[in-house]
């Protein structure tokens, strides 16, 4: 597979990216707007990996510039501003509440700095706050209809498409933080390498969270009919939670006699368990039906079995409850993968609410 092949996304995402800025040109100097290039610069930041982030993107620069074009519109004609002195004190009164309110609400980030230019820009003087607002308003709204038209229509990139991705990436860090963990249970690990595989899986599933968000609002606005991605990444925090304490139970070995006993079963688990996790990201990627969890049901069968056989070792109770919540949390995440696939659940396997 060559590069180019392996940044499909990515070069899609630029020429989306180019077209929009190119069009948002061409329209602007069709109906002659005197500052197209803010069309411009919105189109080409309003264009995201998703359509559903283009849709976010696109409101927030829309509500952010309405915003701070009237509220700067509005103190540039009371507050006098024909030196120095008064000029700075307008600009204090203008940025004191939009910069806090951006602080409180990213969504406004974009107030602060259209305020600004309404108060400093050159084109202010010449048409008048409340023209020049309007006119920055329009230029706006044209460059944001051009960035969601071109997310929309040429070569669309859905956050499902993403989510699929995104959750194979958490699931393929994920089986192999839970390999060094169960080698753990045997073996003294190398604490530095569990911390960075854990940091690995802590910055994957923030991105697919982010993504999440996306397919959600793509949902809410009626912009994909795809299954709720919420509860994918919901039973991937339960399945990391698992893992985590697995970690804990396993920052020292087993005693020498009970890793002797378990060894050969706690083997066969963690590469059935990995296996699967690598199996079922693949799925998720592909959007084909999750593998089986008979496997991997026998194998944890088998290690409880043994487990409950030992007594007085309290932290094989902790384990051993570890090792159930993780198995429960894996069978829901066959039934989010079935959700995701768009494959029938069997009405036993009803997801829960």
């Amino acid at each position: 597979m060559t590069n180019w092949t392996r940044r499909h996304a990515e070069l899609r995402h630029g020429v989306r990216i180019a077209a929009a800025g190119v069009l948002s040109f061409a329209l602007a100097q069709a109906l002659a707007l005197p500052q197209g290039y803010w069309a411009v610069f919105t189109a080409v930041l309003v264009v995201q990996g998703s359509v559903g982030g283009s849709w976010k993107a696109s409101i927030d620069r829309l509500m952010g510039t309405l915003l701070g074009a009237a509220y700067g519109a509005v103190i540039a004609t009371l507050v006098p501003h024909d030196n120095a002195l008064m000029t700075g004190v307008a600009l204090a009164i203008s940025l004191t509440p939009l910069a806090l309110l951006a602080a409180l609400n990213p969504s406004y980030r974009v107030a602060p700095i259209t305020a600004v230019i309404i108060l400093l820009g050159g084109a202010g003087a010449t048409e008048g706050p409340f023209l020049a607002a309007g006119l920055r308003t329009i230029e706006v709204t044209l460059g944001g209809f051009v960035g969601m038209a071109v997310s929309l229509f040429l070569l669309p990139a859905r956050a499902h498409a993403l989510l699929g991705e995104a959750a194979n990436r958490v699931l393929q860090r994920l089986a192999q933080l839970l390999a060094d963990l169960m080698a753990g249970l045997t073996a003294p690990m190398d604490a530095q390498a569990i911390l960075a595989r854990n940091d690995e899986v802590r910055l994957a599933l923030t991105a697919l969270e982010n993504i999440s968000d996306e397919a959600a609002r793509e949902r809410r606005n009626y912009l994909s009919d795809d299954s709720d991605p919420e509860p994918v990444t919901r039973t991937l925090r339960r399945v990391r939670h698992d893992l985590v304490l697995i970690g804990r139970l396993a920052a020292e070995p087993l005693p020498l006699a009970v890793r002797e006993r378990l060894a050969q079963g706690l083997a066969e688990l963690a590469n059935t368990a990995t296996e699967f996790l690598r199996a079922i990201g693949r799925a998720f990627a592909t959007r084909d039906p999750p593998p089986s969890l008979e496997p991997l049901n026998t194998a944890m069968a088998h290690v409880l079995a043994e487990i409950t056989a030992i007594k007085g070792e309290e932290r094989l109770i902790a384990l051993s409850f570890a090792f159930e919540q993780l198995q429960l949390n894996l069978k829901d995440l066959t039934r989010r993968a079935q959700e995701f696939a768009r494959v029938r659940v069997p009405a036993f396997e009803e997801p829960e609410p």
